[in-house]
């Protein structure tokens, strides 16, 4: 039987395509985003790809139609993604180190004199050592211990380099490590002090829109890097004041500047000459200049060489010091969600006299 010839004068009903399984949508991007290059998508330095080129990659892998409006749904709807106008890219969002440059051990009197006296934190055959990145949790767990409390300030990063284990536990701030020689304790070393300092990121918002963030750029023995403007406080002064006044002397600029807020805190150990063992905590500050900023004048005689303006994500690209990196992250979501909004800019730690 020969069948009847098909009409195709008139317009011919055509199923729509099925949509992709949402899913697999959000993991086929995630992948492509995660490894642009190898999915053939460019990217600018700061890592955002073209709407219209990821909906190309995720339809070849995906073997569907993918729509460019499928693809900005996604992106507006979940956190890993972040979607500017017709771009989209992985979610910057602040990262956690794997280990904190300082942990705190929880004892007594009696383990810090084991420690001593075997010039160990944590006999061989023992468990593992639980440690926590918060010094307050820290001396909460130390005063339910049966003996008088002590916390025991652990270089975490020298402690690795030479061999100590360290995993992170299910709790956020929690952490177990293997046993630790008692140089790597930096409370039980001769000529400990804790050392407080504060630092400033200026911020502007330029006429294209953008938030930008200065860094200094300074040369030391070991090499030039960009960092952001710190230094001591001095006795007396609130950490608020100490990093205005140290972004005024380290930039080089004879103008105030109004703190927009907290950034962070960062602690962490190193070797002051002697070398005596040093506790520093750093007070990080997001502010901008009231009135008009002029040209930086840098403390050449501090080894500063340089002031330049960075967006965001350059300036987190830009400052490599391990301990600085998370902080600079939050200080780029910060700007990302509130722009240079003003918050409440005290820390929560107190600093001693």
């Amino acid at each position: 039987m020969i069948p009847d010839p098909v009409d195709t004068s008139g317009p011919l009903a055509v199923a729509p395509p099925d949509p992709p399984d949402p899913h697999q949508l959000v993991r086929t991007l995630h992948r492509l985003l995660q490894a642009r290059g190898a999915h053939g998508l460019r990217a600018d330095r700061e890592g955002w790809v073209a709407v219209d080129d990821v909906v190309v990659a995720a339809s070849t892998e995906l073997c569907l139609e993918v729509r460019s409006e499928q693809v900005l749904k996604v992106g507006h709807r979940l956190q890993r993604f972040e979607v500017r106008g017709t771009f989209i890219r992985m979610h910057q969002r602040a990262r956690l180190p794997a280990v904190p440059d300082i942990l705190f051990h929880a004892t007594t009197s009696a383990g810090v004199q084991r420690a001593v006296d075997l010039d160990l934190l944590g006999a061989p055959a023992s468990r593992r050592l639980v440690m926590s990145a918060s010094e307050d949790q820290a001396w909460r767990a130390a005063h339910r211990l049966d003996g008088e409390p002590r916390v025991l300030v652990v270089d975490a990063v020298r402690a690795r380099r030479a061999g100590v284990r360290f995993s992170r536990t299910r709790s956020h701030d929690l952490f177990t490590a293997t046993p630790i020689p008692a140089r790597h304790l930096l409370n039980l070393r001769p000529g400990y002090a804790e050392q407080w300092s504060a630092g400033g990121i200026p911020a502007r918002r330029d006429p294209d829109g953008r938030i930008r963030f200065a860094l200094i750029r300074v040369t030391r023995r070991s090499g030039t890097t960009w960092e952001v403007a710190k230094g001591k406080l001095e006795p007396g002064e609130s950490p608020e004041d100490a990093a205005v006044r140290e972004v005024q002397e380290e930039m080089g600029v004879d103008v105030d500047f109004r703190l927009l807020r907290h950034v962070g805190d960062v602690r962490y150990g190193f070797l002051a000459p002697g070398p005596e063992p040093r506790l520093k905590t750093i007070f990080l500050y997001l502010m901008e200049p009231v009135g008009e900023l002029g040209a930086f004048d840098p403390a050449s005689a501090e080894g500063i060489g340089d002031v330049q303006w960075f967006t965001a994500d350059e300036a987190v690209a830009a400052v490599t010091h391990s301990s600085l990196q998370p902080l600079m992250w939050r200080a780029r979501d910060l700007v990302a969600r509130y722009g240079l909004a003003p918050d409440a800019v005290h820390p929560d730690a107190t600093v001693g006299d």
